[in-house]
């Protein structure tokens, strides 16, 4: 007997169909899948049996997410905060750029190489940042699906054009404290042998620290499910909707209630730098993918929550969505909503 698939979510409108419908095209450009794949396959060469990433998942210190002390300003969702005044985590995020997964990333591979307590010395690993056909670099580890062209008779590889996104991420990211580059601005090759940082950044301690795995009974620490890393999720989902399963997996600030974790919208706001806008619009599309739970609360008519911190969502990791290979799962989530009639 086949079992009957029944969505109980809300509908798309008209414009996320569209969005959707772009999203879809672009995880449909021919060659994706094997990138991803091949993205996997390299990541995978450098686990070793100490590395927990695969049993304990991948580890964040919760400073790299969230702020202990609020965002000056009120927290009535009317703009986003400055950028600069966010934690790391939205404040490398970027619908256009690769920072945010360039750092999870690093931090993921760290995490399934050495052992919890070690330092990064990812230096050690002498991976290049552009790499070539014999050795893994930088530019094969982040998901990128550029073409070869050739402009005025100037050829341009795809590895060169992945490389050139990874320098910029690496520029996000050093000026957010995130990593150290050893060259000055101008140099040669300025960003081989970049050093990850603390995860709060060189802002939140006064100084450059470097990385160390989170240990095994540090405080402060949350974890994604592994298969955020193994499955390709973190390929395949937009920079905002990272950072609200980031939140989601942190839950400093937020109440437990009716199963799951409220974030009333001052502290998403004002302490993990998220605004109104595309938090509501990741949650819906989380919840589509199987990654999110979500129980819909009592709202006013324009769908807002003042004056009463419970009438917020509740929200919680679905662990089990991970555990899908991310591409083929997103595929077809888009075409069964695409397909739902108004």
């Amino acid at each position: 007997m086949t079992e009957t698939f029944i969505d109980w979510t809300r509908r798309p409108t008209r414009k996320e169909k569209e969005q959707l419908q772009r999203r879809l095209a672009r995880l449909e450009v021919p060659g994706l899948p094997e990138h991803l794949d091949g993205i996997n396959a390299r990541m995978r060469t450098y686990e070793r049996p100490v590395g927990k990433l695969r049993t304990d998942g991948l580890r964040l210190r919760k400073e790299f997410v969230y702020l202990s002390d609020p965002i000056d300003g009120d927290g009535s969702d009317r703009k986003a905060p400055p950028r600069e005044l966010r934690p790391p985590a939205t404040r490398i995020s970027s619908s256009l750029g690769s920072a945010l997964r360039l750092e999870l990333t690093v931090l993921a591979l760290l995490q399934m190489r050495r052992r919890p307590g070690s330092r990064a010395r990812l230096a050690g690993l002498g991976i290049p940042i552009a790499g070539d056909s014999q050795h893994t670099g930088w530019a094969d580890l982040v998901a990128a699906l550029p073409t070869d062209s050739n402009v005025g008779g100037i050829f341009h590889t795809s590895r060169d054009k992945r490389a050139r996104t990874v320098r910029k991420a690496l520029e996000r990211l050093e000026a957010v404290g995130l990593v150290d580059v050893p060259a000055d601005r101008g140099a040669r090759n300025r960003f081989e042998d970049f050093a990850p940082l603390h995860e709060a950044g060189a802002d939140a301690h006064g100084e450059l620290e470097e990385y160390t795995i989170p240990g095994e009974r540090e405080s402060g620490v949350f974890a994604m499910p592994q298969g955020f890393i193994l499955n390709g999720w973190l390929h395949v989902l937009e920079d905002s909707e990272i950072t609200v399963l980031l939140m989601a997996a942190c839950r400093a600030g937020a109440f437990f209630d009716q199963g799951g974790w409220a974030f009333p919208g001052e502290v998403r706001l004002r302490h993990y730098g998220i605004h109104r806008d595309p938090y509501a619009a990741a949650r819906k599309t989380l919840e589509w993918f199987g990654l999110l739970d979500v129980e819909e609360i009592m709202r006013h008519s324009d769908g807002r929550a003042e004056h009463d911190v419970r009438r917020v969502h509740r929200i919680a990791i679905r662990r089990e969505g991970f555990e899908e290979p991310a591409l083929h799962a997103i595929q077809e989530t888009i075409q069964r909503q695409l397909s739902r009639r108004a």
